[in-house]
């Protein structure tokens, strides 16, 4: 039963090639790098990043890495820093395949890059292997909701995690440092086994403020512990070389029903998946954008005062009711990411302008927004029921990313659908709209005028520069 999986996984790491990638992927590697490092500038808002950096700051560290717009510190350090900032806002971009893959694989793939002092194709292929296996990976364990033949055509799986996007991370960075078969094995193993718990589902049915150890998945930890584990792996360390193997294998430590060894493995570095990735253009849970936008456009489109408004109903998956999502009340940046009913009220006043100010204090107080929270209501989309049982003939459930939109103002009542947020592949953003998502973010940390042009240049560039200190010099202060 599943043998020689993880050999497998390593010997396809070694053998993929920059020449491998498609060239509209190279494309998208290099939007995905600069909106990281956009979300990354812009998260330094959030008390998540000033006490990140306070610890980075107090445990020292030799200089081997850059904090994107701080100082450089050790590899491992380097990369907690990064991953904290990079999802500090809930930002950062969504995919491939899964939620949240970026800010767990790509830090790694940045402070090794920088480390060995590797080229810009260098890095843009760990960046694709690192997302690629990290989106990889989630769909071939269990995620939220696992399918059922009946109503509702699915149930909540208690045992969820981010966690297992490590061998995407893990993946890139050991591309990067060259490492062998063995050793790269031996990388996953110390990785796979030292994961943290699949507590995301403990989650989504907290109540009350907000946390800020995010999806109870730490993407801080979980990114520095791929990049501790390539790097031990390189000195000689071993780990279960088979951690993904056999009847006990990494799907039975986290307690998944299944695996699905096809989704990891079949067609790697000839199918990518890096075109599915969805770009944010709100700073929140990507499940509200659609309506967000919806919201944002009858206020536009029928020139609906604020003041006027008296309802606001937002039909969407069930999964926008979790407990953690439905408090009024928001004291934080983080609470601000997920309040639902805060996200809506506040898409009335500043739909079209989204910006880290989102979840501040000076717009999360303002009172204008506090008294329009009590008049969103909440339902499930009419076609949901419907939308599942198609959708989990294929063995996965997806989130039903579109929303129907209803606005009551002044006793009339305005209604548009949303059928996907955009930013995603059907809906793309443009690349001006992603460059400007980049400068705001900028604006909100200290790299500012030219050097912000620069690294737009440069990471357009990328695939011509032969050492990537180019770039990183231009991220540190």
């Amino acid at each position: 039963m599943f043998e020689n999986v993880t050999q497998q996984l390593s010997e396809s790491v070694i053998t993929i090639s920059y020449e491998s990638l498609p060239q509209e992927a190279i494309g998208k590697i290099k939007l995905m790098l600069l909106d990281s490092i956009g979300c990354a500038l812009g998260g330094y808002i959030t008390d998540r990043a000033r006490i990140a950096l306070e610890l980075i700051k107090e445990s020292g560290g030799n200089h081997q890495a850059t904090i994107i717009g701080s100082h450089r510190t050790s590899c491992a350090l380097a990369t907690f820093g990064n991953s904290e900032l990079i999802n500090a806002l809930d930002y950062d971009y969504i995919g491939p395949l899964s939620g949240h893959i970026g800010p767990y694989v790509t830090p790694p793939c940045l402070t090794i890059a920088e480390r060995q002092h590797a080229s810009g194709k260098d890095l843009i292929l760990a960046v694709a292997l690192a997302n690629e296996i990290g989106g990889r990976a989630m769909t071939a364990f269990a995620q939220h909701k696992v399918p059922k033949e009946e109503p509702p055509y699915y149930e909540e799986w208690p045992r969820f995690s981010y966690a297992t996007t490590i061998f995407g991370g893990v993946a890139g960075a050991g591309k990067l440092l060259g490492l062998d078969t063995e050793q790269l094995s031996n990388a996953f193993g110390i990785a796979g086994a030292s994961t943290a718990v699949p507590a995301t589902m403990k989650w989504q049915h907290m109540g009350g403020p907000a946390i800020m150890s995010k999806y109870n998945a730490w993407t801080g930890w979980i990114a520095q512990l791929a990049t501790v584990a390539v790097v031990l792996a390189e000195k000689g360390f071993t780990g279960d070389t088979t951690i993904l193997d056999g009847e006990f294998g990494y799907w039975k430590i986290v307690g998944s029903p299944f695996f699905k060894v096809d989704n990891l493995l079949k067609g790697l570095g000839e199918a990518w998946h890096i075109g599915e990735v969805r770009f944010k253009l709100y700073p929140t849970c990507y499940i509200y954008h659609a309506a967000i936008e919806g919201i944002s456009n009858l206020i536009k489109e029928h020139g609906i005062k604020p003041e006027d408004v008296e309802e606001i109903v937002v039909k969407g998956d069930p999964l926008m009711q979790t407990p953690n999502r439905m408090s009024l009340e928001v004291k934080s940046f983080a609470d601000a990411q997920f309040f639902i009913k805060y996200n809506f009220a506040l898409a009335v006043y500043h739909g079209d302008n989204p910006s880290p100010a989102w979840q501040m204090p000076t717009t999360f107080n303002d009172p204008r927004i506090k008294r329009l929270i009590g008049k969103v209501r909440l339902e499930v989309h009419p076609q949901f029921g419907e939308f599942v049982s198609d959708a989990v003939k294929t063995g996965v459930v997806p989130i039903m990313w579109s929303a129907i939109v209803e606005i009551v103002a002044k006793g009339e009542r305005f209604t548009t659908e949303m059928p996907a947020p955009r930013g995603s592949k059907d809906y793309p953003a443009t690349d001006a709209e992603l460059i400007d998502k980049f400068k705001i973010n900028a604006s909100y940390s200290m790299i500012k005028g030219s050097k912000v042009e620069e690294v737009i240049e440069v990471i357009n560039h990328l695939d011509e520069i032969d050492d990537v200190t180019e770039l990183f010099t231009l991220l540190a202060l």
